[in-house]
């Protein structure tokens, strides 16, 4: 059963998923573009959910390892990146603010136990990412 939510909301899960799927992030530039020098790797995403903190896990090129206090699964990334592409299509598709969810999206959100489309926190913050260097200690 399809169900419909804001593009604000599409948008914040949109932008989660793509992360997962992509495991980068680009630094801008001061004319606000990519800057393809500098990609930062994503080694993990920390979200809110109904249940708990959760944490996404970039395992490997090709999985996401989602674990919290009552879940322990591993997804694929390029089942992320689908699901994104979806939401995007149906937000850039949608006239007016309210957007109904694409065919497989919910199905998907069942899947991963995503309940709430924005994060439930008190500070604003829908999510945090860590970034990887070999730098790093």
């Amino acid at each position: 059963m399809a169900f419909e939510a804001t593009k604000r909301e599409w948008g914040e899960l949109y932008a989660f998923f793509r992360l997962l799927a992509d495991g980068y992030v680009y630094a801008g530039t001061p004319d606000v573009k990519r800057n393809e020098a500098q990609k930062l790797p994503v080694a993990m995403i920390q979200r809110e959910e109904h249940d708990g903190t959760r944490r996404y896990i970039l395992e490997d090129e090709a999985t996401v390892h989602v674990c919290g206090e009552k879940m322990d699964k591993r997804i694929a990334r390029e089942d992320f990146a689908a699901v994104a592409e979806l939401i995007f299509a149906a937000v850039k598709e949608s006239r007016g603010n309210d957007v109904m969810s694409p065919d497989g999206v919910e199905e998907f959100l069942d899947e991963v136990a995503i309940y709430d489309l924005e994060a439930k926190t008190d500070d604003r913050t829908d999510f945090y990412v860590a970034f990887y260097t070999i730098e790093a200690p």
